[in-house]
């Protein structure tokens, strides 16, 4: 008995991972993920596709030359990436591209392929090099922005349009496209497009299978109900002499609160909606018409889903097909612009999400 009390009495020592070789601390990268990544399913593939923010406060600009993503408790390594193509630095910056100036700021947009089950902790390792004025540069490695990641969303979300061939163009390297377009409207910032695609005709378009008094670019295609779910928002065009907003380049818009929580966006429809909030509508019901309202450069129907109904002002979330087939791919954006073919394929079911720039047709409209 005495014996089992002094077990009882004796301290606890949690099992504490040792530091990786070479990690120590160092003054001044701030690391941050605004977002907790939920496990995404693009094209086949688990993935996990996030932004690490990175802030400068020391004063000499920092080069990153090298990024791994870790287990947080073996140390394992799960994925290298070169900083050179995912970072994107945030202001006007003098210095190298992967050098992140005195007071700036970075954002690493990444898409890693994740093979490792269920979530479990991770950690960065950012090897950096200080710029020294007169000493040779000597490179250092942090760890931080640990996180884990959130199981994916199972349900299988129906078709937003009808017919096609449609085009699921998405930039998800392009600064300008919604990937790495960032919104900061109320304080914080958050990605609303981080899996937004913006539906568009393919080459070889057929118009009377997308709905009727369809356009040949488009414009007057039904749009569709992706799930049984309510309408939260109904916006048309504004107000003649209404104030400008950073809202306004939506267009007009339906937002649609899906049965496990998250909301899809319909954005840049054709004015005139004549579905009100608070309507109950069932998958597969029109709800719109695609159109060219908003900031556009051409009518289609931008799709996104998101964790709360601000379209600005949401973060992004990953979502599931269960309904159209992959016909082909554009092999570039610069041949979707071009009119230039698409490459034809084996035709086959969307798993997850379709790539960038898939050929995709759902089931035609009723005659």
């Amino acid at each position: 008995m005495f014996f089992a009390i002094l077990a009882l009495l004796a301290p606890v020592t949690a099992t504490v991972p040792a530091p990786a070789a070479g990690v120590r601390p160092y003054q001044s990268l701030h690391l941050e993920l605004p977002y907790t990544p939920t496990i995404a399913r693009i094209d086949g593939e688990d993935r996990l596709v996030y932004e690490l923010h990175a802030t400068n406060f020391a004063r000499e600009p920092l080069s990153v030359t090298a990024i791994d993503l870790c287990d947080a408790v073996s140390g394992a390594q799960v994925a290298r990436i070169d900083p050179a193509g995912p970072m994107r630095r945030i202001g006007a910056q003098a210095g190298g591209a992967t050098e992140i100036a005195p007071g700036g700021r970075a954002i690493f947009y990444l898409s890693i392929s994740w093979t490792g089950g269920d979530p479990k902790p991770l950690v960065h390792r950012i090897t950096l090099t200080p710029a020294r004025s007169g000493q040779r540069p000597a490179s250092a490695v942090i760890a931080g922005g640990e996180f884990t990641a959130t199981r994916p969303f199972v349900a299988a979300l129906g078709a937003p349009l009808r017919g096609g061939p449609w085009t699921a163009v998405a930039l998800p390297d392009i600064d300008n496209g919604h990937r790495r377009f960032p919104y900061a409207v109320s304080g914080r910032v958050r990605l609303p497009g981080r899996h937004a695609i913006d539906w568009m005709p393919a080459r070889g378009f057929v118009p009377g299978t997308a709905g009727r008094d369809v356009a040949a670019d488009g414009s007057g295609a039904d749009v569709l109900a992706v799930a049984d779910g309510e309408v939260v928002t109904v916006k048309n065009a504004p107000a003649p002499g209404a104030p400008a907003s950073v809202e306004d380049e939506t267009g007009a818009m339906i937002v649609l609160r899906l049965p496990d929580g998250r909301f899809a966006f319909y954005q840049h429809l054709a004015p005139g909606i004549d579905i009100r909030v608070g309507t109950r509508v069932r998958r597969g019901q029109v709800i719109g018409r695609v159109g060219s309202s908003g900031h556009v450069t051409q009518p289609h129907l931008h799709f996104h889903v998101a964790d709360r109904a601000a379209p600005l002002d949401g973060e992004g979330l990953p979502y599931r097909f269960g309904a159209g087939r992959i016909v082909g791919r554009y092999a570039s954006h610069a041949d979707f612009k071009g009119n230039e073919g698409w490459q034809s394929a084996v035709p086959r079911p969307i798993d997850g999400l379709p790539p960038a720039h898939a050929v995709v047709l759902f089931a035609a409209a009723p005659i």
